[in-house]
């Protein structure tokens, strides 16, 4: 009787620690934001005690998309900028600043706290030495991309490499990226789930389907392609030469605007009547993709909402690292590897690729990211 008391009054206190269970979140971008809040409202639906400590690196872009978590949610800002940073210059201002006080201001209320953090941006490497200082328990999401080399994807590179050999416990998915991990020969605990984050953020925006009118949808912001003008120039010159057939809508990050403008290309893009915007509002963007006959990106969150939606898509890259495995289930996806032959034969036959949509209910990956936080 007395052992089955005992083993009873355990489940209620694992229970009750499962209930109190607190999960902070170090964010400070837009696509962090976008791939995290389906995780963040599904711990806050589960009664978990959820604080969000915001690094402001795309302050203003992420303002709108705080709208779409549970107002049950904390939120501490780690800075008080109201812009997005956009300038290498204000970037790296910003990053030195929070690095200060992330080594020699505390956050005593992070000590043993189970503390996420995502992908492999300047705020990501921020999220993990403030976690690291105050002696978190340190979660990374999206673990496991690859890096070509030091110089290559710079920073982001370097970042996912560090990222991941500090961390308790890293979550993943695909083959190539957990084949990753094991190179690395991380100490933290390797957790996989099904596939991506965004894949919930992607089905939970509410598509209205319109007329598609030719339209094709670019979104840019690799440094890879910014800081290499014979890319640019190659995707100036493609976009220039469709015009005439299709009505193209650039959404355009700061740094790609600049670098347009540097180039000399900004001018030469409007004069042929290319739709030159701002980045919008997630759902939107979501919707163009949608209703757009193409898509011509070069990031790695715009491919997988890409493949999950079915557009066909060309990737502005020469490899897709770790995406093996998007790319075997996009059918859509087509990789360009700055070839004006393979170029031109997307823009020809990609009524011809396969629109692979996914099932709804194929995948739960922000349940399966909350099953692993409170067994941790």
């Amino acid at each position: 009787m007395y052992s089955l008391w005992k083993s009873g009054k355990n489940k209620v206190r694992g229970l009750q620690k499962r209930i109190n269970l607190k999960i902070n979140f170090l964010l400070g971008t837009k696509a962090q934001f976008i791939k995290t809040i389906p995780v963040i409202n599904e711990a806050i639906k589960r009664g978990l005690d959820v604080t969000i400590f915001d690094l402001k690196q795309h302050a203003k872009t992420t303002e709108g998309l705080k709208e779409k978590i549970d107002d049950k949610c904390n939120f501490i800002n780690l800075d008080n900028l109201n812009y997005d940073l956009g300038t290498y210059v204000n970037l790296f201002k910003w990053f030195f600043k929070n690095l200060i006080k992330a080594i020699f201001i505390p956050i005593k209320s992070l000590k043993s706290e189970i503390c996420i953090v995502h992908g492999d941006t300047l705020s990501t490497l921020l999220g993990v030495i403030t976690v690291k200082r105050n002696r978190g328990t340190l979660v990374l999401l999206e673990a496991g991309h690859k890096v070509p080399g030091v110089f290559m994807h710079f920073p982001e590179s370097i970042i996912r490499y560090i990222s991941a050999k500090f961390s308790d416990y890293l979550i993943s998915n695909g083959k190539d990226q957990l084949e990753q991990l094991s190179r690395w020969k991380v100490k933290g605990e390797i957790k996989e789930i099904s596939t991506n984050t965004i894949h919930d953020s992607v089905l939970e925006t509410k598509i209205i389907e319109s007329n598609k009118s030719n339209r094709v949808l670019v979104s840019i912001h690799r440094t890879e392609n910014l800081n290499n003008k014979n890319n640019m120039e190659l995707l100036v010159n493609t976009l220039c030469k469709i015009s005439k057939n299709f009505s193209i809508t650039w959404c355009l990050h700061i740094p790609t605007k600049n670098k347009l403008i540097r180039y000399g290309f900004y001018k030469k893009l409007k004069k042929e009547g290319i739709e030159l915007i701002n980045l919008l509002p997630y759902e939107i963007f979501v919707n163009n993709i949608f209703n757009s006959e193409f898509v011509i990106t070069d990031g790695g969150g715009v491919v997988e909402e890409c493949q999950i939606i079915g557009t066909p898509t060309l990737v502005w890259r020469n490899e897709h690292l770790d995406q093996n495995h998007i790319f075997q289930k996009g059918k859509n996806l087509k990789l360009s590897n700055y070839d004006k032959k393979t170029i031109e034969q997307f823009i020809t036959n990609y009524k011809e690729l396969i629109q692979n949509t996914e099932s709804k209910t194929k995948y739960n990956p922000s349940e399966e990211v909350v099953d692993i936080l409170t067994k941790i």
